[in-house]
């Protein structure tokens, strides 16, 4: 190990930006702890680890985990694109942000020929390199695309293979009568067969009875609020759910698979007369409401995502409509507020391009009064260096600590090396004390000095903020009728945005800015080579995530739409 560490070159050359690109196909690989995600994680970061050692300067850009939200890990298949972390690993390539990606396998990234294909394509396009730990190909030779796209097409064959299987197996149960998946509430599963269990089936019950009389899911939902009832998980019932529990045969003993209606061998909850009257006032209340079709959304909402409900903290979602005169309205509206039917948090509909307008009002009055950012960085910078400090105290005590420790070990290995065995029964004891001691140390001191770097990355460049601000203001300004692409940069530097509702149609909203600068891609504006220099001048977006806020900045909106910005 000594010896590997002397031979060990300090990197040098230009930064090489490596992302890394991890995927599992089901749920259940993706929740073990210590799993194939974690191998694949300590694998790629082993590669690196290992270039660096070598003198390239290989980097961590991002880790991308496909289907980990919010903490929690999904399986994902790769039979197509449609992947949040396979789509931002293409869009971190087309800013330019990468030179490489790394995958343990490449049927990690894709399991299809044709997107494969375009995958590659649109990497080299970009000057992106794609590296295997499996396989090595070079894929600037005919020899060495041939070999990889005979390795694609066998993880396409194997996946339509399985998903065949699995079709025929589905196909095989529904025939026989026997149940597919979990069973719904109001049923358990008993010997391998759905069995009603109350009081949920009751609840069920009082479900269709209701909506049979009132036949309205809202006075459901707000029922069985007044009421008392509760999910298995002790959830209050939501819109969706209920809608859901309406809409779903198993309660009449019946499967559904593409369109074709399956006998099930249970105990019905409802006859299946009443489940066909309950789908046609569905259908009914349904066309009513969207006036036979799905009205298009062409009012591209610049904060969704990004919006909370001031009352309950959830997001705020857009909320469109049509009104008498066929005019289309645009609203956001509290996600928990419409799941609840009010029951939970009040309903209140906001007029979003109000909302928008003012938001990016207040990011372009931020530019033209950088003295605003100079004293938020002030007070912010104050708390960083506060901890700062302390950090750099407790490393400094933990260091002196080790080292003491190691002075006591090398005078033990003296005492050995001079008593030799007949000294071991003494000093062992001691020794191991010792031993467990450092490396306690040793992980405190670790643990500190990440800590102390992620603080000292947290300070904020005054400089670099106002310089991204006025960016940001020339792109709104040179885009104003892309709004898409203006959505897609505000929350580039918008970390989250609060709606705090008024009396008539008043408010407030809260901007919380990320605390570093996060720059634009080359393709939208060109930077100033000599202020940036020539290598990348932009943030790479992971060094956005886990990052703390600026102190949300408060102001006063009108959401009224005659009121809305000009």
């Amino acid at each position: 190990m000594i010896e590997k560490n002397k031979q060990a070159r300090t990197p040098t050359g230009p930064v090489v930006n490596v992302a890394f690109y991890c995927r599992v196909s089901t749920d259940m690989q993706a929740g073990k702890e210590d799993g194939s995600l974690d191998t694949q994680l300590d694998r790629l970061g082993t590669l690196v680890e290992c270039k660096r050692m070598r003198g390239e300067n290989w980097v961590v850009a991002e880790k991308l985990v496909e289907g980990e939200k919010d903490g929690k890990r999904h399986g994902k298949s790769a039979k197509n694109t449609d992947r949040p972390a396979y789509q931002k690993l293409l869009e971190m390539a087309r800013a330019r942000l990468i030179d490489v990606v790394v995958v343990t396998k490449l049927d990690r990234i894709s399991r299809s020929l044709s997107d494969f294909v375009k995958l590659i394509e649109e990497l080299q396009r970009y000057d992106v390199k794609l590296v295997s730990l499996k396989e090595d190909f070079d894929f600037t030779t005919a020899a060495g695309r041939f070999q990889i796209h005979m390795l694609v097409a066998l993880a396409q064959y194997e996946r339509e293979l399985t998903s065949a299987r699995v079709k025929d197996k589905v196909l095989w149960r529904l025939e026989k009568g026997l149940p597919i998946g979990r069973p719904p509430s109001g049923y358990v599963m008993k010997e391998k067969m759905y069995a009603i269990e109350e009081p949920y089936a009751s609840q069920v019950r009082a479900a269709d009875a209701l909506y049979l009389e009132r036949q309205s899911t809202d006075i459901v939902v707000q029922e069985f609020a007044r009421l008392g009832y509760r999910t298995k998980s002790g959830a209050l019932y939501s819109k969706p759910v209920i809608c859901g529990m309406l809409r779903s045969p198993i309660y009449a003993a019946k499967q559904e698979h593409n369109g074709q209606i399956y006998d099930a061998g249970w105990h019905p909850i409802r006859t299946w007369e009443n489940h066909e009257k309950i789908q046609r006032l569905m259908d009914r209340n349904n066309h009513r409401k969207h006036g036979g079709k799905t009205q298009p959304r062409s009012y591209v909402y610049l904060l969704q995502g990004i919006l909370r409900c001031g009352e309950c903290g959830h997001k705020m979602v857009p909320q469109p409509a049509t009104g008498r005169n066929g005019n289309a309205y645009h609203y956001y509206g509290c996600n928990q507020a419409e799941k609840s039917v009010g029951t939970v948090c009040p309903k209140r509909y906001v007029p979003a391009e109000a909302l928008d307008r003012a938001v990016l009002a207040f990011m372009k009055d931020l530019h033209l009064k950088p003295e605003r950012i100079k004293s938020i960085a002030a007070k912010e910078n104050s708390f960083v260096s506060e901890t700062i400090t302390k950090l750099k105290e407790d490393h400094e005590r933990v260091s002196t600590q080790l080292g003491r420790i190691k002075q006591q070990l090398a005078h033990l290995a003296e005492v050995l090396a001079n008593g030799g065995m007949a000294a071991l029964s003494t000093v062992r004891e001691k020794l191991e004390a010792l031993e467990s001691e450092r490396a306690d140390l040793e992980e405190s001191k670790a643990r500190l000095k990440a800590e102390l770097e992620a603080e000292e990355s947290q300070e904020i460049a005054v400089d670099a903020h106002v310089k991204s601000l006025a960016l940001f203001d020339a792109f709104i300004a040179e885009h104003a009728d892309e709004p898409e692409r203006i959505k897609s940069i505000i929350t580039r530097f918008v970390d989250y945005v609060v709606w705090h509702a008024g009396q008539k149609g008043e408010g407030q909203l809260e901007v919380s800015l990320f605390a570093q600068p996060i720059a634009l891609s080359p393709e939208s504006i060109e930077y100033d080579s000599a202020v940036h220099g020539s290598g990348r001048c932009f943030v790479p977006e992971l060094n956005m995530v886990g990052r703390r806020g600026l102190e949300p900045l408060t102001f006063c909106v009108s959401s009224r739409r005659s009121s809305q910005l000009s």
